[in-house]
């Protein structure tokens, strides 16, 4: 009988046991989708929701269970992670440059697609390329939106 108490008293003193000196850290800002189509004439970089990426009050369309509860706010400062999903429209194949803070050159095939995925910091994005006579422009903003009030997110 003692022994089963003290083995019990000292399953519960491990079980309370444990580091107290780490926050509650704000849990990483939620991927922005966004599409660049580039065609012969012009090349568009439109976010999921809204016009830019990092813009107040636009939210991901797959995060509607908590759509009109507040937005948890991740840290200003982190880049905003985007997944881009690219068409090329023309029919020849080219490169997508993105020029701004961050650059990339991403080859697409006549008529194919590509795809990348990159963490942006705050500023203005241009999409360039040889197959298309125009320029596409993406903003990205300070608000970054985290995944804390949202269910099967990190």
């Amino acid at each position: 009988m003692v022994t089963a108490a003290v083995l019990l008293a000292a399953c519960a003193a491990i079980a309370g046991c444990g580091n107290s000196s780490h926050g509650n850290d704000p849990r990483p800002p939620v991927p922005t989708v966004v599409s660049v189509a580039v065609s012969e004439d012009s090349i568009e970089a439109k976010a999921a929701m809204g016009r830019g990426v990092g813009e107040v009050g636009p939210r991901q369309p797959y995060l509607n269970q908590n759509r009109t509860a507040p937005q948890n706010q991740a840290d200003r400062k982190a880049p905003a992670v985007v997944n881009f999903a690219i068409a090329n429209l023309t029919g020849r194949a080219t490169v997508l440059r993105m020029q701004g803070p961050v650059e990339k050159v991403v080859p697409l095939t006549k008529g194919g697609s590509g795809s990348f995925n990159m963490a942006l910091p705050t500023g203005i994005y241009f999409f360039t390329s040889p197959a298309s006579s125009g320029v596409g422009r993406l903003g990205v903003g300070l608000s970054r939106v985290s995944s804390g009030g949202d269910l099967l997110l990190p």
